[in-house]
C-alpha cells in the first residue's frame, strides 16, 4: 500500500469522524434544549422550519419570558434592543452571531396573541435573510409544548450551500430555546430530557 493512499485513507476517516461527531454534538445539544421534532425544507430561496419543543415551566411564564425578549439570554444573542413597544407589539432591533464569526444585526417586529397562546414575529429590515416566525404555546401542566413555524426567504447574493443555510436556522432555533431555559433558570435537571413524541 503506498504512503499516498495511506495518507489519504486517514484524512478521510478523520473527515468523516469529525462530521460524525459534529452531528451527534448537535443531537445531544437538541435534546438537551428540549427539542422533539424539526423538519427544514426549502423550495429555491424560500425555507420553510417546523420545531417542537418541550420547556419545563408552566406555558403563562413561557409566553412571559418570550415576550420580554430584551432579557434574552444565549450565547449566540449578543444584544437586543427595544426600539418601539405597545401591550401587544416590541420591534426590537437585536445582534446574533452569524456563520463565520460574523455577527448578524437586525430588526424584528413581535405581536402577542395570550388569548390564543400565541406570538408571531417578522424581520422588519429584510437583509440577508427575511424571516416570518410564530410560536404556539400548548399548557401541559408543569411544562409547555411549543410549536415553532418558520418561513425565511434567503438573499440570492448568498453564496452559500444549503446545508449551511440549514445549520443557521436550526442554530437560531436552538440559541432561542436555550436562551429561553437561562431565562426561566431551568437546569439540565428540569430540560427534561424526555424525548417522547408530542
Amino acid at each position: 500500500m503506498s504512503k499516498t493512499y495511506k495518507v489519504v485513507s486517514t484524512m478521510m476517516i478523520l473527515a468523516v469522524v469529525a462530521v460524525g461527531g459534529y452531528y451527534l454534538y448537535q443531537q445531544h445539544r437538541a435534546r438537551k434544549a428540549g427539542m422533539l421534532t424539526e423538519n427544514i425544507t426549502h423550495d429555491g430561496d424560500n425555507w420553510t422550519a417546523d420545531f417542537t419543543a418541550r420547556v419545563g415551566a408552566p406555558e403563562q411564564r413561557v409566553f412571559d419570558t418570550i415576550k420580554d425578549v430584551e432579557h434574552a439570554k444565549s450565547d449566540q444573542v449578543k444584544s437586543v434592543q427595544v426600539i418601539s413597544q405597545t401591550d401587544t407589539t416590541k420591534t426590537v432591533q437585536m445582534q446574533i452571531a452569524g456563520p463565520g464569526g460574523q455577527d448578524i444585526t437586525t430588526r424584528l417586529a413581535f405581536e402577542y396573541f395570550p388569548d390564543q397562546r400565541r406570538i408571531t414575529y417578522h424581520t422588519v429590515d429584510g437583509g440577508l435573510f427575511a424571516t416570518t416566525a410564530q410560536y404556539d404555546l400548548a399548557d401541559e401542566g408543569a411544562s409547555t409544548l411549543m410549536t415553532f413555524h418558520e418561513t425565511t426567504k434567503v438573499g440570492q447574493s448568498l453564496p452559500v450551500p444549503d446545508g449551511v443555510i440549514k445549520q443557521v436556522i436550526r442554530g437560531v432555533f436552538l440559541a432561542q430555546l436555550e436562551g429561553l431555559k437561562k431565562a426561566l433558570n431551568l437546569n439540565e435537571a428540569d430540560s427534561g430530557d424526555n424525548t417522547d413524541e408530542p
